[in-house]
């Protein structure tokens, strides 16, 4: 397949190439659609939870300040053990 970029694009790219982050002009390519399927992923959860908050919400299942408070606090801690180690 072959893809044409604009070239501040493919300045990018060959930059990224040059200082070593990557082997090749591939390498950079596969590792930004990699992240764009992780983006896609993180949007498709995060609307599925969204729509579930709504309709637990108008069930009438509500979390107090502090339950919310708690479970974010929680996500938070576990966040940063996988991302800051």
């Amino acid at each position: 397949m072959n893809v044409s970029l604009p070239i501040t694009l493919e300045d990018f790219v060959r930059h990224k190439v040059a200082t070593g982050e990557f082997h090749s002009e591939a390498e950079v390519v596969c590792e930004a659609l990699h992240l764009l399927q992780d983006q896609e992923a993180w949007k498709s959860e995060a609307s599925r939870m969204i729509v579930e908050g709504w309709e637990e919400a108008k069930a009438g299942q509500l979390r107090t300040p502090e339950e919310v408070r708690q479970t974010l606090a929680a996500r938070k801690e576990i966040w940063k053990q996988a991302n800051c180690s």
